[in-house]
């Protein structure tokens, strides 16, 4: 699926562009347009990945085992009610 994202951090209120994984903070959100869909998902601390939800929506990125993250291809999970867990795999249009 193709897609575009914004992800910002969230120091002090302004909403700084993330230029690098790297330099993703705590309070950052990502912006995502994808099929009709437009989320603003908060970032989410986690052992295995790099993690942005709602709950609902669970956009990651890999973290490899040298502990850098995978910024190709990441993985958007749409979690449904019902416990159904849908996932997209992802490929980032260029800006």
């Amino acid at each position: 699926m193709k897609l575009e994202l914004v992800i910002r951090n969230n120091i002090n209120g302004d909403f700084s562009i993330v230029k690098t994984i790297s330099e993703i903070k705590p309070g950052a959100f990502i912006n995502i347009d994808w099929n009709g869909e437009k989320l603003m998902l908060p970032y989410s601390l986690r052992k295995d990945y790099l993690s942005f939800t709602d709950k609902k929506w669970d956009w990651r990125y890999q973290i490899n085992q040298d502990g850098l993250v995978k910024e190709k291809n990441p993985t958007l999970y749409e979690l449904k009610p019902s416990g159904v867990i849908n996932k997209h795999n992802c490929e980032i249009a260029e800006s």
